[in-house]
């Protein structure tokens, strides 16, 4: 499966949809078939029955699946992409702007300053949300673009503001703060955000902050107010101001708290991360 995925059985000559639509039942046939065998006593025609079950199997005729699929599994599989870059289809759009490779900011020999202001655009690989001291929420952010890979940090003023565009796979142009230690990799806290699309179409606008786009209450279902999840809770909540209800319902008492909150894709994904998609309802 995972050659299929990679692209190692391209030179059969079919469509990596095909291949994995057809290979479960492929390897069915063929541990079907070696059931027949007896341990120990599988010989030539053992296993030319095995080949010829699985080669009775049509491979189907499906169109293939979309560039950034493709490249998805080859990350997943792989590590790396080896066909292409999710960044090839806006290289040419950013051209000519201030947005740098994120390769340059990392090469030791270049000459950048502490707390100088870059932006950078890549794909967010990967998104982790903490909870700080003082019960505020800022988040982690691996970005890659075609010549490297960096870790940005997104406070929680970030987040509320354009939290909507910093999600796992989104293509974005982000702004910030350059961070140069001696002791860790360089980092950029994020000022502002904005998709690559919107920022290769009109490079000098600000970015419009994301708006909370639900109306309604929200409802949060948590198993108690002791430990940590309540606090955290509290927290991803308070750090989206607004005049929506908040609801929440404490299932080993019974008891509720309220509170308003403007009620943003970002605030509702990370519930849903933290309490599961079935507790966490806007109504």
């Amino acid at each position: 499966e995972n050659f299929i995925k990679c692209g190692a059985a391209d030179c059969f000559g079919n469509h990596r949809s095909e291949l994995l639509a057809v290979y479960d039942s492929m390897m069915d046939a063929i541990a079907a078939s070696r059931k027949k065998n007896l341990e120990g006593q599988m010989g030539l025609f053992g296993m030319l029955e095995e080949n010829d079950a699985a080669a009775r199997i049509p491979i189907p005729k499906l169109n293939e699946m979309r560039k950034p699929e493709l490249l998805a599994l080859e990350k997943e599989t792989m590590g790396i992409y080896i066909s292409g870059h999710p960044m090839d289809d806006y290289r040419e759009s950013l051209k000519n702007t201030h947005v740098m490779r994120i390769g340059s900011l990392l090469d030791e020999e270049a000459h950048f300053a502490d707390d100088q202001i870059v932006s950078v655009a890549g794909i967010v690989q990967s998104l982790k949300m903490k909870t700080t001291r003082n019960n505020s929420v800022m988040a982690y952010l691996t970005v890659e673009d075609d010549t490297g890979a960096m870790e940005m940090l997104a406070f929680s003023n970030v987040l509320s503001q354009y939290g909507g565009y910093l999600k796992e796979g989104a293509a974005v142009v982000v702004t910030g703060r350059l961070s140069l230690r001696d002791d860790k990799e360089p980092q950029i806290v994020i000022n502002r955000a904005r998709p690559i699309s919107d920022y290769a179409e009109n490079p000098d606008r600000e970015p419009a902050p994301k708006a909370p786009p639900r109306k309604g209450t929200l409802y949060l279902r948590l198993p108690g107010e002791e430990g940590k999840l309540y606090p955290k809770v509290r927290a991803i909540v308070n750090m989206f101001p607004g005049g929506e209800g908040v609801v929440l319902y404490f299932a080993d008492t019974g008891a509720r708290r309220g509170a308003r909150a403007g009620l943003a894709e970002p605030m509702l994904r990370e519930l849903k991360k933290l309490l599961g998609e079935g507790n966490v309802v806007v109504k």
